[in-house]
């Protein structure tokens, strides 16, 4: 499944592991791919989070 790129949380739920970080320990050295797109989705998601906060409008900051 790794290896077709099927995302790692739906491996870690299809094999019945209580935690991702189960399967990516053992299964996510196995190919250098899951560590590159696991570092990209979390980078765009960090991007997209400080992208969305300076662009928010002033009362949205006050509200919060």
């Amino acid at each position: 499944m790794i290896s077709s790129r099927v995302p790692l949380a739906v491996v870690s739920k299809t094999l019945r592991h209580s935690t991702l970080s189960t399967t990516v320990n053992f299964y996510g050295h196995l190919l250098p791919y899951a560590t590159r797109d696991a570092v990209t989705a979390k980078a765009l998601s960090r991007a997209d989070r400080k992208h969305h906060h300076q662009t928010a409008p002033a009362s949205a900051d006050r509200a919060a």
